[in-house]
Order: structure tokens, then sequence, then C-alpha cells
């Protein structure tokens, strides 16, 4: 399952939700964003910080070494911000082969492309293990005279489609405040203006309040 939303929306709380299920539990949070601050109250989470795309392959290739893997759930939260941790690197590495060149601060369609296919393969790998996969990432909205605002996940060049498809489930999350009331939803059905889709067809078009044990209801109901 793939959601993404502006910073802030409950992203991070949600995917500690998982804890909460006896299909997703236990659960492993890879924290890149350090974003765990909602969570710091749940001493049943195991939260590992990572904060580089080497230390998140050193941790995928120990889950694949596994013989059978502890964690029913693993939780990347989050992927925009791992796109940007993977671009300095990148960047870095392009200035030091040609400084007079190459500048730090613009990526060219080569660093861009580089960047993709890193983020590719450590999403395949990751949707790819013997277990439930969660993502997350920020929103972009692009916008265009006279056309509606649209929204992707937030990614540089072709990433922000490219990865929501190695997935089952996308969704946008958003937050409403009225009062003393608040409301998360997540849209689940694609349209011209949002990215998402449900490939079970089982969660409708929106879930109010949603939460991982409320969604995995509604997917195994009808099975």
């Amino acid at each position: 399952m793939f959601i993404y939303g502006e910073p802030g929306v409950g992203k991070t709380y949600l995917f500690g939700t998982a804890q909460d299920y006896e299909a997703t539990s236990p659960m492993l949070l890879i924290d890149i964003e350090g974003g765990t601050t909602t969570l710091r109250k749940r001493k049943d989470l195991e939260i590992v910080p990572v904060r580089s795309m080497k230390k998140l392959v050193e941790i995928q290739n120990t889950l694949y070494r596994e013989n059978e893997l502890s964690y029913r759930c693993v939780a990347l939260d989050n992927m925009s911000e791992l796109q940007s941790l993977d671009m300095q690197v990148i960047m870095q590495e392009a200035y030091n082969r040609n400084p007079d060149k190459v500048d730090i601060d613009v990526p060219s369609p080569r660093e861009w492309g580089k960047s993709r296919e890193h983020l590719r393969a450590i999403t395949r790998s990751f949707r790819d293990l013997p277990c439930h996969v969660l993502f997350s990432a920020h929103v972009h909205e692009k916008i265009e005279e006279g056309q509606p605002t649209r929204y992707y996940p937030g990614f540089g060049g072709k990433a922000r489609v490219d990865l929501p498809g190695f997935c089952d489930i996308v969704g946008l999350m958003t937050v409403e405040h009225s009062g003393n009331e608040t409301k998360r939803r997540i849209q689940f059905v694609g349209s011209r203006r949002v990215l998402a889709k449900d490939r079970f067809d089982a969660l409708g078009e929106t879930v109010v309040n949603p939460s991982i044990p409320s969604l995995w209801e509604k997917l195994y109901e009808g099975e």
C-alpha cells in the first residue's frame, strides 16, 4: 500500500496502527524522515532510523537473509525524503567528477534518471518481501493555467508514477479541521485530478478516519 499526502496529515500515525492488528503485527517502521514524534508513546513499535539509501539497502539485505521473516509488516516512511537524501549523494558524486560544469544544486535529467532507478529498485525489493509493506510519500500539486490542480506522490521526474505502480493500493490522504473535530480521509479511486487505485476494489472511493486494522478488515471481509 502506498499512501501520500501533506506533511502532518497523519501518514506516520496511520502506519503505526499496523501494530494493533494481528495480520500486520509485529511491524517494523523504517523512519527515513525523522517524523515519528506522533508515535513516541508507542513502546511496542520497533522503529529504525535511516538517513541514507546505503543504510536502507543494508536493512533490505538483512530482511532477505532471514530464514523466516520476523515481521508481518514493514513500513517505509517517507519515500520522498529518501529521494532527497539519495539525490544529495548523486549530486555530490557528479560535482566531484566535474566541478567546473556541474551545479551541485541543479540536477540534470541524467541525475534524475539515476535517482529514479535507485528508487525503483528499492521499492520493488521491499514490495517483494514475504510480508505486508507500506510506503508513504509527500504530495506534489501540479498546477496548470486553465486546468484543475492534479495530485501526485511527491517525487521528481517519472518516479511519481513509477513507484505507486509497484503497489496494489494507492491513496491520497487529506485532513479536515472543523471546530474541535478532525477528519482524515484517504481517496482510493483514481480520477483526472488524483492518482489512486485499489486493485482489490474493496475499499470504496474514500475511507474516513482510517486505520490499518479497519482497512484490512474491508479488504478481507469479502474473501
